[in-house]
């Protein structure tokens, strides 16, 4: 019976016991010191910004927290993430804005397919020292998987091939980016010169 009584009285303590904010600290990425003067928004909320010790009180309840200082790459954490205590913004110097990768040879695969000396995994396989019979190819499990392996990708390739049969996928969705690009640039152009015209 007391038992019972102190859990009911714990529980009733606990619904009235007051929450607390949470204290997290903001430190530089590379050197581990605090960074002060850190803008901090809770789901789109201003908080405030850090102390010159890096500390900043979070509220009770949110999603998101995301921390923004000129010169840093800017996070935007999860709750389950913050709840760690700190927070390590990253030197924007470290990062990269963007990266373009432009081909500047393109190949044909199925020429150099043609080229290719024929290996056929399914058709060929080791010669039988008794006629026919071979216990060693029958025990190989890597020569069963590869096989399984080639026929599921014959069939995927089969597959690929009927979608394009006249053009290579990859490359027609190259030819539509790049003909998407021109038009852009085109458009871009012409309101600029239509601009130009009327000052």
């Amino acid at each position: 019976m007391n038992v019972r009584i102190a859990i009911s009285f714990l529980w009733l303590m606990l619904q009235f016991a007051p929450l607390h904010a949470q204290q997290v600290l903001v430190c530089d990425g590379a050197s581990h010191f605090p960074i002060r003067d850190v803008l901090v928004m809770a789901d789109g909320k201003r908080v405030g910004m850090t102390t010159w010790e890096g500390l900043i009180q979070l509220p009770d309840s949110f999603q998101t927290a995301s921390f923004k200082k000129k010169g840093y790459a800017p996070e935007k954490l999860l709750r389950e993430e913050v709840l760690r205590d700190t927070v390590f913004l990253f030197p924007a110097e470290h990062y990269l804005d963007e990266v373009v990768v432009v081909g500047k040879q393109m190949v044909d695969g199925r020429a150099l397919l043609e080229k290719m000396p024929k290996r056929d995994i399914l058709e060929k396989r080791p010669r039988a020292v008794l006629g026919g019979f071979d216990l060693g190819v029958m025990l190989d499990k890597r020569y069963r998987r590869d096989k399984r392996h080639v026929a599921q990708l014959r069939e995927v390739f089969k597959k690929m091939d009927k979608i394009g049969e006249k053009e290579d996928p990859i490359l027609k969705a190259y030819r539509e980016t790049q003909m998407e690009l021109r038009a852009d640039s085109i458009k871009q152009n012409t309101l600029k010169k239509h601009q130009d015209t009327k000052q």
